[in-house]
């Protein structure tokens, strides 16, 4: 019965997150929720205010779900998913009374008083004082959990992986017997962005103990299996995660275990499955689990763990696109008789430097060894470069004069920006799913765009300014220059400072804020403001003025805000930086050298083997 109500429930959340039949959903369960109001039935009253307060969110009535909450608490505990939507999502849009009625509940959990004490400290943007308001040990282990997790989004936030790992190992070990497989890997990713290979051993032991806990034990087994083999995909443990799969089977969970073989896409792993084990063993080896190679090798590919793993925001096909290019990079180092290391990456982003060629995701360098990929705006777009991705990359570190714009065929340059134009617009496509262009927000007839980031996001180390610098400076500008501004918050921006921020000023009429399709807010727009989004990006192919905060690979085609006072001295409404040849050039350059398209897998390969080549030879020369 449970598996059924969990698949249910899954179910569910997938049509409240793809926002289908939002008011009938909301109705069904405002009923459930009235019904089992009466009924000794907890715990399914938890899941019902989990689903009321998701739907709310999703429809932006962030009031609606506070109330929702409010009202549980007076009657049952609130379940951890509530208080998670309360801190991430509702709190940075709604009144900081709601905060003060939820602690004053009768069935308020009070080892939580200090979380929304650094919840509110948060949102005024006190982080220093947020986090000292969470040192502390909370009595019970639901409010553990919530404690640590808040301190992680803190710190994350800030980018301070090394605070974060050493805070997060020590919170673990205050629950040896319990199974935590989420935090745990978020832990190992913090340690080895940190480099604290000390600490991601000792997550590595916990990860590998909690699972041999959950094989032996049907009940956790079934409860955490899912959690299980994500956690062994961080680690890159292809053998991990099959273990818990054969551990289904075994007790009797057939369905469960087709599920989960679904969700790690095992036949399309299985071309990968060797290199996959040899960066398995290389973490291993790094923590001093495993031995290290001692054989001298010609070049590293460097896998990592984004590879496995998926998220519900990827686009169609995004990890398999990851794979692609690994794979590719492997089959040509093998056709050039290249000796290479593998090695194993669970970060998510930092920097990457070693002695010899070699080939990394999502990663920069200080110098010429690696080779660096990564998605670009456009889904099924890599960039490669040698300096990194985004501002970092050595393609963003020309000007438009020292781009090779003369070598580029005109009549190919115009043909394929006017077929980028007709197939990106037309077709509504962006990094995430966009609202319809039918579906329009209403907006002024005269304003300047500013579309916002994640704060957290790794790009944000190459910003000139932080996001309220940014729109303060725009609104000044155009509130002397007669122009609205309309602001689009980021889809995954969790980030209650700029939350507020946004309220306040929406209620104070200084700004509009957005929903809509990206294309139809530029597509009206006279400028567009961003730090390094690849909204920028997706304006230029609007051929709309583009002003930049911060470093990008597009920054030559833009007018670069670098101080305060740049914005105002530069804006000229309907005024480009580039002329309509040098854009048209340019953009050939962006998406044809410095990146590929995947899309046609052959000819994906054929570029792929071609910039594989000239960095292995040229680093190897370079060697020599």
């Amino acid at each position: 019965m449970n598996y059924l109500i969990d698949r249910l429930a899954e179910r569910v959340q997938d049509l409240i997150e793809r926002k289908r039949f939002l008011n009938v959903l909301s109705a069904t369960f405002a009923a459930l929720a009235f019904i089992v109001r009466f009924w000794p039935m907890p715990a399914h009253r938890r899941r019902i205010c989990d689903g009321r307060m998701y739907i709310a969110c999703q429809q932006k009535n962030f009031e609606k779900a506070a109330k929702i909450l409010v009202d549980l608490s007076k009657r049952e505990t609130p379940g951890a998913d509530s208080m998670r939507l309360f801190l991430y999502e509702v709190l940075g849009h709604v009144d900081p009374q709601y905060a003060d009625e939820l602690v004053k509940t009768p069935r308020f959990d009070r080892n939580l008083l200090p979380v929304i004490e650094a919840a509110l400290l948060r949102r005024n943007g006190e982080y220093e004082a947020a986090l000292s308001a969470l040192d502390y040990t909370a009595e019970s282990f639901p409010a553990r959990i919530q404690v640590a997790e808040f301190k992680r989004s803190l710190l994350l936030e800030e980018r301070r992986h090394e605070e974060f790992a050493l805070d997060g190992v020590t919170r673990l070990s205050h629950d040896p017997d319990k199974p935590l497989f989420q935090f745990a890997a978020s832990v190992a990713a913090a340690a080895d962005s940190a480099g604290r290979n000390d600490i991601l051993r000792s997550v590595i032991e916990r990860i590998v103990r909690d699972r041999d806990a959950i094989l032996n034990d049907p009940k956790l087994l079934s409860r955490f299996a899912q959690q299980a083999v994500d956690a062994s995909m961080w680690l890159l443990d292809l053998a991990g995660a099959k273990q818990v799969i054969d551990a289904l089977r075994i007790s009797g969970m057939e369905k469960a275990a087709v599920r989960l073989e679904r969700r790690l896409s095992l036949d399309a792993l299985a071309p990968m499955s060797q290199l996959i084990e040899r960066a398995h063993q290389d973490i291993l080896a790094r923590v001093g689990l495993g031995l290290a190679t001692t054989k001298t090798r010609d070049a590293v590919i460097v896998i990592p763990s984004a590879a496995l793993r998926s998220n519900k925001i990827d686009y169609p096909g995004f990890r398999a696109d990851i794979r692609f290019v690994l794979q590719t990079i492997a089959d040509c180092l093998n056709t050039m008789g290249l000796d290479y290391e593998v090695k194993g990456q669970i970060k998510l982003h930092g920097v990457e430097d070693l002695p010899k060629p070699f080939f990394s995701y999502h990663t920069v360098s200080g110098h010429q060894n690696g080779l660096h990929f990564k998605e670009t705006d456009r889904p099924s777009r890599f960039s490669f470069d040698t300096g990194g991705y985004s501002g970092w990359s050595e393609f963003s570190r020309k000007s438009l004069t020292e781009l090779p714009l003369h070598e580029v065929d005109a009549t190919a340059a115009y043909r394929f920006f006017q077929q980028d134009q007709a197939q990106t617009i037309s077709r509504n496509l962006s990094k995430y799913t966009q609202g319809p262009l039918h579906a329009a927000d209403a907006l002024p007839a005269r304003f300047v765009f500013v579309a916002l980031q994640m704060v957290g996001d790794s790009v944000q180390e190459l910003a000139f300014c932080n996001p309220i610098e940014m729109m303060e400076e725009v609104l000044t500008v155009c509130e002397k220059s007669g122009y609205a501004v309309v602001v689009k918050r980021h889809p995954l921006c969790g980030s209650t400072v700029i939350g507020k921020y946004i309220q306040d000023y929406e209620n104070a009429g200084r700004i509009v804020v957005a929903t809509g399709s990206i294309h139809a807010i530029i597509a009206q727009s006279i400028a567009i403001c961003v730090i390094n989004s690849g909204v920028g990006a997706e304006a230029l192919l609007h051929e709309k003025p583009v002003y930049v905060f911060g470093r990008s690979d597009y920054m030559a085609a833009c007018f670069v805000c670098e101080h305060r006072g740049d914005f105002e001295s530069q804006f000229q409404p309907g005024r480009t930086a580039v002329s309509v040849h040098d854009l048209r050039c340019f953009w050939y350059l962006l998406r044809n050298e410095y990146a590929v398209d995947l899309q046609d897998r052959e000819k994906a390969k054929a570029a792929i083997y071609t910039r594989v080549k000239q960095h292995a030879l040229v680093s190897v020369r370079t060697e020599a």
